[in-house]
């Protein structure tokens, strides 16, 4: 769900004027607990009127990193990844009272298991989903769900694709914290993997033509090298599989690339 930005010379305006008043003010109570390594703006104050809600922030300098990616060189590129790596291990680090979970919002992914099987019985409805396929689907996930234990929980971003990052040629900011929760690390990596993947589905459209995944086909290495923790859960491809699944059928109705997305899941490619 998008906000209205205004951008001024020292601040940033983001406006929620689309309902679901209390997801700014979320974000504004999470940014009192984060660290500095954590390279997020700062929020400067907060507010609604019942109707619209608001967050002024701090303006830091740099480009959304999607859109300076087009023109980075490959040093530049892994530098930023690093930056990147390092700002996520300080989120995921981070403590605060009274952390929203899962069911608390509305997320790219849906969880957990029983909101994700009924998201699947949505989908199969608006899509429709050929009947056989969506009982493999569920199928598919129940068998899987085990590998989602305690292990390797904590705030995540929520939503970390490149337009949410500033990248100033040296430092990268991290952005847009109102999917931030209590969750799995790798819903995180799942949405980091699938802008690899597919760079033009995480790209706004006056630059969406410029991306191609071969730009992108060193991330995940640079990303294991600079953050390994990210990558350590012994049933890390279970997770990965269910949580694509669960943020591929959040978009609804699902299109034709999606639901080979869906099927490549399930034929493990």
């Amino acid at each position: 769900m998008a906000n209205d930005v205004w951008l001024g010379p020292e601040f940033a305006l983001r406006v929620n004027w689309r309902g679901d008043i209390g997801r700014l003010a979320r974000e504004a109570r999470i940014a009192e607990h984060l660290a500095g390594d954590v390279r997020y703006p700062g929020v400067l104050t907060h507010g609604n009127d019942g109707e619209i809600e608001w967050i002024l922030t701090k303006r830091v300098a740099g480009a959304q990193l999607g859109r300076a990616w087009v023109k980075m060189n490959v040093q530049e590129r892994e530098r930023a990844i690093y930056a990147l790596a390092s700002a996520l291990r300080a989120l995921h680090a981070t403590k605060t009272p009274d952390l929203p979970g899962d069911r608390d919002l509305s997320p790219p992914h849906v969880l957990p298991l029983d909101r994700l099987l009924n998201l699947l019985q949505r989908a199969a409805t608006a899509t429709p989903l050929d009947l056989g396929f969506a009982e493999e689907i569920e199928v598919f996930l129940k068998e899987r769900w085990p590998a989602f234990d305690e292990h390797g929980t904590g705030l995540v971003h929520g939503d970390p694709h490149f337009e949410n990052m500033l990248w100033d040629g040296a430092n990268l900011w991290l952005l847009d914290l109102e999917w931030s929760r209590r969750s799995w690390l790798e819903v995180d990596l799942e949405i980091l993997l699938s802008v690899c993947d597919h760079p033009e589905l995480f790209a706004s459209n006056d630059y969406a033509s410029l991306t191609q995944s071969d730009d992108y086909r060193a991330v995940p290495g640079w990303l294991r090298d600079a953050y390994p923790e990210l990558f350590s859960h012994p049933r890390l491809e279970d997770r990965m599989a269910v949580l694509h699944i669960a943020r591929t059928l959040s978009h609804l109705p699902l299109s034709s690339l999606r639901v080979q997305h869906l099927r490549n899941v399930l034929e493990n490619r």
